[in-house]
């Protein structure tokens, strides 16, 4: 059961690695195994402890915990073979700690096998311990995350004047909301000055435009969406602090000022539902241009590093640390108030290489404003494979 608490942990054991495949398949796909905690057990005092821990972010405070102490692990991590690995293929939100005396970190390649990255190496894990650690990581993420509804799907359960709760999934803050109106999101208002307090605290003390993942937490559901942090419009809940309501978004749903999704919503909805990797590896040339743009506006490392895995790392770094030094960067739209337009994937066919140029504006901490352009280059190895940024050229 999730918590509305900086750090939500699960406390699961030996039980859950002894069961054999074809149950512990089961527990992943929602038996209550995984969702309330069990009883406690002895504490095996010869073997260290073994934390797999989820999180959206390396700075997210808000993260879920499992706890295991197995000697067959502790010994095998301890035993296995370290092979040379510079990179590897790892779950981007998942990381192991060995709580031997120096406390090693890995991440958990997909493999199953774990990767050191300040050593790169990679240690060698029997494929059954492997198997078993994947399918763990993979039932604590379902846990962690939000469901990914749609837009239709989720005004099922968020009706009008329904009030729900809303965990931003960086910081685990809580706060609880009404909705009040939205056809094609949920226009929502803050129901306390408490609750608009946490909320504005979100933000930094500053309210913003800016979209953040978030969990909802309504009848028992816990759903994927993205928020804005801005009051405007209408108000209908004296005295709570908030002149106005926020939106939130859930999957394929749009902006008052446009029919077409928002790309930045989207990208937050997908990350609270831990869904980012099949949903840029489904995106078309121009939707991954749109979300770089705005991963560099929101200031996400994670972000920009999956969408940048094929250039070079001394490029990734630059991007992220220049992003630091602006207050915004936006794309240039085609006239006031007009969402970029995204064409059809089907306009690319069979092509296995594309150019996108974007016009952005950017304001830095300086107070300076500059426009310029981006031009993305991209390929892919089939028609069918998914397509990758191969380059970013940054022109004046």
């Amino acid at each position: 059961m999730k918590q509305a608490r900086t750090s939500f942990m699960v406390i699961f054991l030996i039980a859950f690695l002894l069961l054999p495949l074809s149950e512990r398949g089961h527990a992943q796909q929602g038996s209550s195994m995984l969702h309330h905690k069990p009883k406690k057990t002895e504490r095996l005092h010869d073997v260290s402890s073994i934390i797999m821990t989820v999180g959206s972010s390396r700075q997210a405070a808000f993260v879920s915990e499992l706890y295991m102490e197995r000697r067959e692990l502790d010994q095998a991590i301890r035993q296995a073979k370290h092979k040379p690995t510079e990179k590897a293929d790892f779950y981007p939100d998942i990381y192991i700690t060995h709580l031997t005396p120096a406390r090693a970190q890995y991440r958990l390649e997909r493999s199953g096998q774990l990767w050191n990255e300040a050593q790169a190496v990679s240690l060698e894990l029997p494929p059954k311990l492997a198997k078993q650690l994947t399918a763990l990581a993979e039932g604590l993420r379902m846990q962690h995350y939000g469901k990914l509804l749609t837009w239709r799907q989720s005004t099922d359960i968020l009706p009008n004047k329904a009030i729900f709760s809303v965990t931003e999934l960086e910081s685990g803050l809580t706060f609880r909301v009404q909705r009040r109106a939205g056809s094609d999101h949920a226009d929502v208002q803050p129901i306390t000055k408490e609750d608009s307090r946490i909320m504005k605290q979100i933000y930094n003390g500053k309210w913003s435009w800016k979209r953040k993942a978030v969990l909802i937490r309504a009848d028992g559901h816990w759903l994927a969406a993205s928020m804005n942090g801005m009051p405007h419009g209408g108000d209908g809940i004296p005295e709570n602090g908030f002149s106005g309501h926020f939106c939130i978004h859930f999957l394929g749903s749009s902006t008052h000022k446009s029919d077409h999704p928002d790309p930045a919503h989207q990208m937050m909805v997908h990350k609270a539902a831990g869904l980012l990797n099949p949903y840029l590896d489904s995106a078309d040339p121009q939707l991954l241009a749109l979300t770089f743009v705005e991963a560099l506006y929101h200031k996400d490392n994670e972000i920009i590093q999956l969408l940048t895995d094929k250039l070079p790392e001394e490029k990734q770094a630059a991007f992220i640390q220049q992003m630091q030094q602006w207050v915004s960067i936006r794309v240039q739209l085609p006239s006031k108030g007009k969402q970029a337009r995204l064409p059809e994937s089907s306009s690319f066919g069979d092509a296995l290489s594309a150019e996108i140029k974007l016009p952005v504006t950017i304001h830095t901490v300086s107070g300076q404003r500059r426009n310029g352009s981006y031009i993305f280059q991209f390929n892919r190895a089939t028609s069918q494979s998914p397509w990758y940024i191969q380059e970013v050229i940054e022109q004046s």
